[in-house]
């Protein structure tokens, strides 16, 4: 698979929580390459199933979700756009910040920033409040008022490029960048063997509490799930006990939201098969859809594949293409050792 390329036709697609339908219909495009099925759920959610022909098969389901952070339009203000957020919108990086108005015609815009010279000195030291930002996308109020209506969503205007030594960044990764990594562990799949149903999951609203994979998990029952996302890289402010390397790979969760025997079984099969890993220790609530996968109806053995991403939930995301294959091998590793004969997880 070429990353660079999936994901600069995935990520240039609006999708911010409770708005994903146009990225839904792409992804679901791109599953039915592999899947015997696909539909799109009420909620939203993609669901793709690929069947291995084997009587009372056990099922493995494989999600990532397919929404990302945004802003919706809340009111008009002399031609400005008020806004609230959708989903953990870091305050600070607002300011100058440019966006998409997900409009029928999208309209391009940029967020208020107060210049220094009109600013206090107490001003200057503090994170602008919510209230005090708005869109400027150019118009007069009777425009304004028109042409975008208040709940228009609204998205970062921005794009993936590649950075040096495999990285990729840009807006979104967090977690169409798994998404990908999906496909391409189905690629990997396609010629062998599988004695494990699969079913794929896009899933939607994960920024507003895992909503979709709470409802995709109760649709499918299945017997195992893999969660993947993302997790904190490295930089050089970053705590280093919190974070992983960009390029050392998957980090396999490790923790009580997270099966244990799925667990052991992940971290064997790295092992054993060379896939470069680190375990991540997840005390508590993984802020990921294997929190709900986890509990829904009598349980499920979940497990979690993250993606190691600087600058999350801001427009320069940034990860490595290394570890996307990483986390791709160790997917379709596992898919194939739960249909092994014999094996109890």
């Amino acid at each position: 698979m070429k990353y660079l390329e999936q994901l600069q036709r995935l990520c240039a697609t609006p999708a911010p929580s409770g708005f994903e339908a146009h990225a839904a219909r792409r992804i679901a495009l791109l599953l039915e390459r592999f899947a015997d099925e696909v539909e799109i759920d009420p909620l939203g959610n993609v669901i793709g199933v690929l069947k291995c022909g084997k009587k009372n098969a056990k099922t493995v389901l494989l999600d990532a979700h397919i929404d990302e952070i945004g802003l919706i339009v809340s009111g008009h203000k002399d031609g400005f756009l008020r806004f609230e957020t959708l989903g953990g919108v870091d305050l600070r990086i607002l300011p100058a910040r440019e966006v998409q108005v997900c409009t029928d015609e999208p309209l391009f815009g940029v967020i208020t920033c107060l210049p220094p010279h009109l600013s206090t000195a107490a001003e200057m030291e503090k994170a602008m409040k919510k209230e005090t930002l708005f869109i400027d996308v150019g118009l007069s109020q009777e425009e304004a008022e028109q042409r975008i209506p208040v709940g228009t969503p609204v998205v970062f205007a921005s794009s993936c490029a590649s950075l040096q030594n495999k990285c990729i960044t840009g807006r979104a990764l967090d977690d169409r960048a798994c998404f990908c990594a999906i496909l391409r562990a189905l690629e990997l799949l396609k010629s062998a063997k599988r004695n494990v149903d699969v079913v794929v999951v896009g899933s939607v609203q994960e920024e507003l509490g895992c909503r979709g994979a709470r409802c995709a998990g109760y649709t499918v029952n299945p017997d195992y799930a893999i969660a993947v996302d993302v997790t904190h890289g490295s930089t050089p402010d970053s705590p280093k006990s919190k974070t992983f390397d960009l390029g050392s790979g998957t980090a396999i969760g490790m923790g009580p939201n997270l099966h244990p025997g799925l667990t052991k079984l992940l971290i064997k099969l790295a092992k054993e098969k060379k896939i470069p890993h680190s375990i991540e220790v997840c005390e508590g609530h993984t802020g990921t859809n294997a929190w709900v996968l986890q509990t829904v109806r009598e349980g499920i053995k979940t497990g979690l594949l993250s993606v190691p991403l600087k600058y999350m939930h801001t427009p320069v995301e940034t990860l490595s293409e290394k570890d996307l294959e990483a986390t791709a091998k160790l997917l379709a590793a596992a898919v194939l050792a739960l249909g092994e004969e014999g094996r109890r997880v």
